[in-house]
């Protein structure tokens, strides 16, 4: 992996030199200072700013690397804690020293990208990463919030998720701080066994936030840095897939009347309009992150699905421990085909004439069969193809190999 002379830092997404880092004293009793930066990240009162410890640069003369630790102007305590000049929140040593992996997930309201955040960091930690010689770590309280958000809901209580609230009208919810983690890879060479490190970020983002591009440039600036964007598309906001279905599996599925939805390309063109505004590009440059186009819902419609498409089988690329292109490249035929079948042709288009690297998926968070019971209780997540896309993105960033 190349040195890098500047990072993102995952919780603002303000991006600096290495040589900006900065430390907190961690003395108990040092004294205390407003600490605005951090208040202005948490939406605070500026008249009543949070306390905090001293921040302080540590000057090095080497660009490549960072302080690994300093000591406080006020007390002389020597600390290791590294925060971000911009927010002041602590720094996981991975987005100093490894690759970036923010990953969004975005869609209009009602796309199930709760249940897909929620469903994909457990199946990282569990299964994913241990397929390919790894492990997912998580950083701070990320995996504590985690379990309170998603994970004792969907795996201990057997509840399906509510839709995420706003971040404009619940901007100081902690769930709206993002979930970091960090992946560690083996990595062989003729001599010894290394290991990369990679940060990976995922941010729940309300279908709301994405309705207009004044809200999407104040809360939604870490699309902009993505290493690739999941762009989840809801089956049940397709007035032809929705005729094909009875009555009772679209009002299980659907999570709001299609009629009232952002239509998924509109939301599309928002999302490209914010990318350029940040890069700077006209609309005649593509952009050039990955995208990865998902029908999600997938247990909702593989009835109306051909049943010799490669889309029912289950995903083969952990157990091969590699990206199987042939698979990839069957579903992602199958699933531009039945995007035209049903008359999606704009979103088509508006991918296919904003961005450079792109693919189709389908996947089902919840499971084939995994159907809520009366009284709204289901079973145990029993995901179908949900790390597809995931790890087309790594793929595509040089993480994992495909073959």
């Amino acid at each position: 992996m190349a040195p890098k002379t500047t990072f993102i830092c995952p919780y603002c997404f303000e991006k600096h030199k290495l040589s900006e880092v900065q430390f907190r004293c961690t003395n108990k009793r040092c004294k205390d200072y407003d600490d605005v930066e951090m208040t202005k990240y948490e939406n605070g009162n500026l008249k009543m700013p949070k306390q905090g410890k001293r921040t302080f640069t540590v000057p090095t003369k080497n660009a490549f690397a960072v302080a690994q630790s300093g000591k406080c102007p006020d007390c002389g305590n020597t600390t290791y804690k590294r925060v971000c000049p911009s927010c002041h929140n602590e720094l996981p040593e991975s987005s100093l020293t490894g690759k970036d992996m923010i990953i969004s997930v975005v869609g209009s309201r009602a796309t199930g990208k709760s249940h897909f955040v929620g469903v994909i960091i457990k199946e990282l930690r569990d299964r994913i990463s241990v397929s390919f010689d790894g492990s997912l770590e998580g950083f701070s309280d990320s995996y504590q919030r985690w379990e309170s958000t998603f994970g004792d809901k969907l795996y201990n209580n057997g509840e399906k998720l509510e839709l995420t609230m706003s971040s404009v009208q619940n901007v100081n919810n902690g769930a709206y701080r993002p979930l970091i983690f960090k992946l560690k890879l083996k990595h062989k060479t003729f001599f010894k066994e290394n290991i990369d490190s990679f940060t990976f970020v995922f941010f729940d983002t309300a279908g709301e936030d994405l309705n207009d591009e004044d809200t999407m440039s104040t809360v939604n600036k870490y699309i902009c840095k993505s290493a690739g964007i999941i762009f989840l598309l809801d089956p049940m906001q397709i007035p032809a897939v929705v005729n094909q279905l009875d009555e009772s599996t679209v009002k299980r599925a659907a999570g709001i009347d299609w009629r009232k939805a952002t239509k998924a390309d509109d939301i599309m063109t928002r999302v490209s309009n914010l990318i350029r505004n940040d890069k700077k590009m006209s609309d005649t440059q593509k952009i050039d992150i990955p995208v990865a186009a998902v029908f999600s819902k997938f247990d909702a419609i593989e009835s109306i699905v051909p049943q010799d498409c490669t889309v029912h089988n289950p995903s083969p690329h952990c157990s091969e421990k590699r990206f199987d292109l042939s698979d990839w490249h069957n579903v992602n035929s199958e699933i531009v085909a039945l995007l035209h079948e049903w008359n999606a042709e704009a979103f088509i288009s508006q991918l296919e004439t904003n961005y450079s690297t792109y693919s189709y998926f389908a996947a089902s968070a919840l499971g084939l069969n995994n159907n809520p019971t009366s009284d709204g209780h289901i079973e145990r997540p029993r995901p179908h193809r949900i790390e597809d896309p995931v790890l087309w993105i790594l793929k595509e960033n040089g993480v994992i190999k495909g073959k």
